[in-house]
């Protein structure tokens, strides 16, 4: 047989009735990417991404570096499992951020004196400083973020999002 790889083969003896001439079932025509959910929050991200890395002074400051130092601040000497856990942020991808601010001074990375597989984080005086520094700027990101919102859409917007967060 002559095909192409990855193809499977056509069968002739399946039906192609009420099939559109590009070979997707009808039921299926409907479907329009930009009208998703996962589409509209990842488009919503990548402008509160950008919303943010245009407001922040720090250019080399992310808002997930951000998110893993506002935590840090409100959960001073807290296990790395701890942070990964409030930031959302699954293990691996927050041991590299962890590196990337400690490299910079922001945090402070220590041995648990009870469990030596801990790494327990904390703020250095200059990541105090840089979080401080920036959470005029965090409310104003918040704020431009929404601004396509009236009072009451942002209420509902928010809502929505924390139901759509819980597991």
């Amino acid at each position: 047989m002559n095909r192409k790889p990855g193809r499977r083969p056509s069968r002739p003896d399946t039906p192609s009735a009420g099939a559109p001439a590009n070979g997707a079932p009808e039921e299926n025509s409907d479907y329009v990417l930009s009208e998703q959910i996962g589409y509209l929050l990842r488009r919503a991200y990548q402008r509160h991404t950008a919303i943010f890395q245009a407001a922040i002074p720090d250019d080399k400051l992310t808002s997930v570096q951000f998110a893993v130092l506002t935590t840090v601040r409100d959960h001073p000497n807290s296990p790395l499992v701890l942070v990964a856990q409030r930031t959302a942020i699954d293990h691996a991808t927050l041991r590299d951020i962890v590196l990337r601010l400690k490299r910079r001074g922001l945090l402070h990375v220590v041995a648990d004196h009870q469990d030596r597989r801990q790494r327990l984080l904390s703020l250095s005086p200059e990541g105090t400083r840089l979080v401080e520094s920036v959470i005029p700027d965090a409310r104003r990101i918040t704020e431009l973020t929404l601004a396509n919102l009236n009072a009451c859409e942002r209420l509902a917007a928010i809502e929505v999002l924390r139901k759509l967060s819980r597991d």
